[in-house]
């Protein structure tokens, strides 16, 4: 029980909401169902690249902050199982585009994405250090 309450927090909504969107995105694209209205966007913002690298580090960023910052007192690891998770699911996004003859692998996507997610985790981690100091009692 005590485990549970250091991983499900009700931020858990934000970042699952947040990894729907990506995946419904990437699944539109997968299927062609408004895939257009994705590369639009992709090219307004500069290439697939920077919305990769974009929405990798809010991911990353989001599932560290989703978890209960007890976690990260009690815990050696410093990336949380949620952001273990997101990278697993990030990268099985990417692999399956090999086989999807509407999309197409792209090493440099994945990446993008494992060192984005990855980035946006351990600035969280970060900030949380500033905030609470090891060997503070604030948590």
């Amino acid at each position: 029980m005590y485990l549970v309450e250091q991983l499900f927090s009700k931020r858990l909504i934000v970042l699952f909401s947040l990894m729907a969107m990506g995946g419904g995105a990437s699944m539109a694209k997968s299927f062609d169902f408004h895939g257009d209205a994705i590369r639009a966007l992709e090219s307004t913002l500069g290439g697939a690249w920077v919305l990769h690298a974009t929405v990798a580090t809010t991911l990353g960023f989001i599932a560290a902050w989703s978890t209960p910052v007890s976690y990260y007192h009690y815990h050696r690891l410093i990336l949380s199982p949620w952001v273990l998770g997101l990278l697993v699911m990030v990268s099985l996004d990417e692999l399956l585009q090999m086989f999807n003859p509407l999309r197409e692998f792209a090493v440099l996507d994945l990446t993008i994405n494992l060192f984005c997610v990855t980035l946006g985790a351990l600035l969280y981690v970060n900030f949380l250090k500033l905030k609470f100091p090891l060997g503070s009692k604030a948590v």
